[in-house]
């Protein structure tokens, strides 16, 4: 074999080597994309489900609002300003699980969960509690935060009562 020859097939052995090379990067960064976006997903879904601890933490040190919350929840009588306190509670937990569920729609769902994971634990929510259904019943028609397929799949599930 000449040297030409040679040299030739060295750059070919080079070509297929460095191809190889190539796309086994290429695979890397997809696994490490794909796992960076479950992260993103778990940390910024995180962040919504701290926002909605915290309302329950809000409602427990505050004597006031545990009280408003333990009467809607009963269905007893509650003053003007009252149901104002009460209904901005409601929104801003329906609103942290609406926010939880886009972000979680928008990577692609959380893994091993429906798509809806969020809006069926809402739906089911305020199946059982009366005074988020009366607060929902009076919101989601009108509320500009609320997009039609939050509101119409959360409303489908409440009618499957």
């Amino acid at each position: 074999m000449d040297h030409q020859t040679f040299a030739e097939l060295l750059g070919n052995y080079g070509e297929f080597i460095g191809s190889i090379a190539v796309l086994a990067t290429l695979a890397y960064l997809a696994a490490q994309v794909r796992n960076s976006n479950k992260y993103e997903a778990a940390k910024h879904i995180d962040v919504h489900m701290d926002r909605i601890r915290e309302r329950f933490l809000l409602v427990a040190q505050n004597e006031d609002l545990a009280r408003i919350d333990r009467i809607a929840h009963e269905g007893g009588s509650l003053d003007e300003d009252e149901k104002w306190r009460w209904r901005a509670l409601t929104v801003h937990h329906i609103l942290c699980m609406r926010d939880a569920w886009m972000r979680a729609d928008s990577l692609g769902g959380l893994p091993g969960r429906s798509p809806h994971f969020y809006l069926d634990m809402l739906a089911d929510l305020i199946k059982r509690r009366p005074a988020m259904r009366e607060v929902w019943d009076a919101e989601s028609p009108d509320n500009p935060a609320w997009s039609d397929e939050f509101v119409s799949y959360v409303n489908q599930k409440l009618a499957q009562e």
